[in-house]
């Protein structure tokens, strides 16, 4: 048998197969539309501390947490809604990436202040520290604390955002918070984003890990060892 007769037959071996193999997908696509698809690989970040997811996808919109209640309003304008901002309990708002808090320009009648301590670990903070609380100023016609502002990494290469995990104490109006940035992703881990791109619809879901104290407290509770609070990322 010659090469050219070989390839041929090779050739319609090929097609065959092919065929024989698209019948029986054909003749059993019921089978393969009710199978189940793989699960997606949820990724958790482990934390003994409450966690806090917040939804700040908007780039219209502003979102206002009160840490304390664990509570959120929306509003369009931090310039235009004072008077429906001072209507409501809030210590930080969120917007994809910028961050303010309830005093200085942003809000006259607010308190809020924040310190950075850097990317220490969270739970060797324990006591209020000696530290500088900055409120929000306006910078080159921006509004930001400069505390906050810097605290993520942007990544040239993928357009990623990620974290420093810097620990920030928040002095507000009921007492103290201390919290740290974990997460910036909707259902991904950021380290699921280090070498490739992350669709901009997953991102600026903020999870926040945060301790709260109340007036007159000194001391951060110790975080519950026996069960451990987790933030679940589900691609």
């Amino acid at each position: 048998m010659n090469s050219t007769l070989k390839i041929f037959t090779m050739l319609l071996g090929t097609t065959l197969a092919l065929n024989l193999a698209m019948n029986y997908m054909g003749d059993n696509i019921s089978d393969f539309e009710s199978r189940p698809l793989p699960l997606k690989r949820t990724v958790v970040i482990k934390t003994n501390n409450p966690v806090l997811k917040v939804d700040a996808q908007s780039k219209e919109r502003w979102t206002l947490v009160d840490f304390s209640s664990k509570k959120t309003f929306q509003i369009y304008d931090p310039e235009t809604d004072k008077e429906q901002m001072n209507r409501q309990d809030w210590d930080l708002g969120f917007q994809r990436t910028k961050i303010i808090s309830n005093g200085g320009v942003t809000n006259p009648q607010g308190v809020v202040t924040i310190a950075n301590l850097g990317p220490v670990d969270f739970d060797s903070v324990v006591r209020i520290p000696e530290a500088n609380f900055v409120p929000d100023v306006r910078s080159w016609g921006h509004v930001n604390n400069p505390s906050i502002v810097g605290w993520y990494l942007y990544r040239t290469r993928t357009h990623n955002i990620e974290s420093k995990r810097n620990v920030y104490i928040v002095k507000t109006s009921d007492g103290y918070l201390k919290l740290k940035i974990l997460n910036y992703y909707c259902k991904r881990a950021e380290s699921a984003c280090e070498s490739a791109m992350c669709p901009r619809d997953e991102a600026a879901c903020l999870t926040v890990e945060y301790s709260h104290i109340k007036p007159g407290e000194q001391a951060f509770p110790s975080p519950p060892l026996p069960r451990p609070k987790t933030a679940q990322v589900t691609p």
